[in-house]
Formats: structure tokens, C-alpha cells, sequence
């Protein structure tokens, strides 16, 4: 028997648009972060009247609003900036500082999964529906403000006729929006094709290949003259752009981290949020995602969002992986500090 919470069109103000290298949708670990608060708060909140958690969920995109302006035309979008009031005493005879960071405001719908199903009737069923609106209206996401949900509502289907019957209502709460696909094979098999071609340089491979589904591309094709052979910085020449690797709506992802240190006691590592558990330092892993109408959802399990770890990884996954070289699934080799990958970036253009 399956089971999944969906909260349709949640509307989130000032959410993280910035996430690893890239920016404009929030990073898949806010999603599951959100999810595995949830879980918690299931648990103290209601003593174990409810003896279940969420394992993963689906981000279904309604809607996004960056917060950016453009100084003039053809310039860089760049992100509004507010002046903050500050919080200690002595600062606050001086002018509230600017602090740079990047917001969004959007909506969106999550299916949570549920890892052991709820044997309820029509009565608990609503108290379930309505415990989680007030739990969920009370917390962030992605750092944003939850200002509305449209509908909370618990599905669950014990049979294939049943699977089918709950998926429509689920596309019919999540309707127009975009689903998001893991594409991270697109990354794997773009790196291998990479490695294959002896006429590619063959440095930084994995950050080459996750830069063809992001960067934007423009190939020259010159128009030589009747006796000229070859180009030169005279010659004219028309420009077409250059597609992706894979077709489809493409984009960037955050989907996890990786640890570049061991793991210190609680308590060991000075000045952090929480004193009373294990502290380890991580970079932000980078992958592939695709969007996808919500329409063309076949099987809800493939577009779940599930924690999968081992050893210094830590990642964002759809599939549930047994392989122990699990760092085939992840993309760019991001043992290194964010400044030398930057730096390896620059170096490619």
C-alpha cells in the first residue's frame, strides 16, 4: 500500500534563490529538509498518535518570482539588495547594513511519501489533513515565509486500478506546474562521450560536461571568400547557438554535499547552531534536472525526491542506489574548495 501527503500550490515569500553555483529555484536539500522537519515535528508534537515519517517527496513548480532588476539594457540581472535593521544595541545608531543575498517569492506543491501508510477512516483522516496545514503553515521553506496552502490533502491506493485512480487526483491538485526530473545519467553518459573523443581535452571532464548543460553557447560559421582558404579577423561569419547535450528543459541542480573533513564530536567544532550534535564540513554537489507537465507523470514513485548516503557523500537522489562508487551519480568532482572550482571555471572560457 502507498500512501502521500500533497500540499497543493504552497505559497512561499522570500525563499533562497541562491543554492551552490547556481541561483533561481531553491536546492532539492530545502525540499527534504522541510520534509525531514516535518517528520520530526510529527513525532513531538503529537506523542506518536501518528506512527509514520516522510521518506522523500515530489517538487512540483507552479510558479517563480526572482528578486531582480536590470540597470540597463543588455547589462547583468543582479538581485535586489534591502537594508536590514540591525539587532545589537550599539549598531543601532548607524545605518542598517545591506545585506547581499538572493530571495525569491513562488509557489509550489510537494507529494511527501510516506514510509509506513496510516490506517485511518474519514474522520481521522480529516484531523490527519488538518493537523498537517497548521504544522506546515507554522515552518519555512527554503528559508521562506509559507504564506498560503490550497489544499492539504492524504491519498493512498492498496491496488494498480487504485495506483491510477490516486494519481490522477494528484495531477489534478498539482495541475499546471512543472515536475522536477533527476537527469543526472544525461551528466554521466555527456562525461563518458567527453573521455571517448580523443579530439576533447580531457581536463576537468566531469565540470566540462555539467558546463554544456548550463553555460549558453554560440558557434561561429565563417563566410570565406572566392580565393580565401582559411578565416582571418577580417572575415565575416554568421553565429548559431549551440544546443544542449540531451533535448528537454534542462537546468542546473544542487542535490547534495560531500564531506571534505571528518566528523568532530559535539561540541568539538566552536561557534555552531547546535552544540549537542556531530559537526562535519561539506561542499555542495551539482547535478542535472529536467522539467517536466506535470501530465506526463506515469509512476509518482520516479519523481520522488529520497536521502541517500554513504560514506563522504551525501546525496539528493530519485532512484535508490545499492552501488558502492556512488560518486558515479555525482557529477562534479567537488572535493575541491568552491574558489578552485571558480577558478577552473574562469580557466575554461
Amino acid at each position: 500500500m502507498s500512501q502521500y501527503l500533497v500540499l497543493s500550490h504552497i505559497k512561499i515569500q522570500n525563499a533562497n534563490s541562491i543554492a551552490g553555483f547556481t541561483w533561481g529555484f531553491p536546492a532539492i536539500t530545502h525540499f527534504l529538509g522541510f520534509t525531514h522537519a516535518l517528520s520530526r515535528k510529527i513525532s513531538a508534537s503529537y506523542q506518536g498518535n501518528y506512527q509514520t515519517e516522510f521518506s522523500g517527496c515530489a517538487v512540483i513548480s507552479h510558479k517563480v518570482d526572482n528578486k531582480v532588476y536590470q540597470p540597463k539594457p543588455y547589462a547583468d540581472v543582479e538581485f535586489l539588495q534591502s537594508k536590514n535593521p540591525p539587532v545589537l544595541k550599539i549598531h543601532k545608531a548607524k545605518s542598517p547594513p545591506i545585506i547581499e543575498e538572493g530571495k525569491l517569492n513562488l509557489t509550489v506543491s510537494l507529494v511527501l511519501e510516506l514510509s509506513e501508510a496510516l490506517t485511518f477512516n474519514s474522520e481521522q483522516v480529516k484531523t490527519f489533513e488538518q493537523d498537517m496545514d497548521l504544522l506546515c503553515r507554522s515552518m519555512r521553506i527554503a528559508g521562506g515565509l509559507v504564506l498560503d496552502i490550497s489544499k492539504v490533502k492524504l491519498l493512498s491506493a492498496s491496488t494498480d486500478e487504485k495506483q491510477q485512480t490516486m494519481l490522477m487526483k494528484i495531477k489534478r491538485l498539482c495541475m499546471p506546474g512543472f515536475v522536477l526530473k533527476d537527469r543526472s545519467e544525461y551528466l554521466e553518459k555527456h562525461t563518458e562521450n567527453l573521455l571517448s573523443n580523443p579530439a576533447e581535452n580531457a581536463a576537468q571532464p566531469s565540470l566540462r560536461a555539467w558546463l554544456d548543460f548550463v553555460a549558453l553557447k554560440f558557434q561561429a560559421e565563417p563566410q570565406l571568400s572566392e580565393n580565401q582558404h582559411t578565416p582571418d579577423n577580417q572575415t565575416d561569419a554568421n553565429w548559431f547557438a549551440q544546443g544542449k547535450p540531451f533535448s528537454g528543459y534542462l537546468v542546473p541542480l544542487m542535490t547534495g554535499y560531500k564531506a571534505i573533513s571528518d566528523l568532530y564530536e559535539a561540541g568539538f567544532v566552536e561557534n555552531t547552531r547546535d552544540v549537542k550534535t556531530p559537526t562535519c564540513f561539506v561542499e555542495p554537489l551539482h547535478s542535472v534536472g529536467e522539467w517536466l507537465g506535470m501530465h506526463k507523470v506515469d509512476e509518482l514513485k520516479n519523481f520522488i525526491w529520497r536521502y541517500h548516503q554513504e560514506g563522504e557523500w551525501y546525496l539528493c537522489q530519485q532512484k535508490i542506489s545499492n552501488e558502492k562508487n556512488a560518486e558515479k551519480e555525482i557529477e562534479i568532482g567537488i572535493s575541491k574548495t568552491e574558489a578552485e572550482i571558480e577558478q577552473q571555471i574562469l580557466d575554461l572560457f
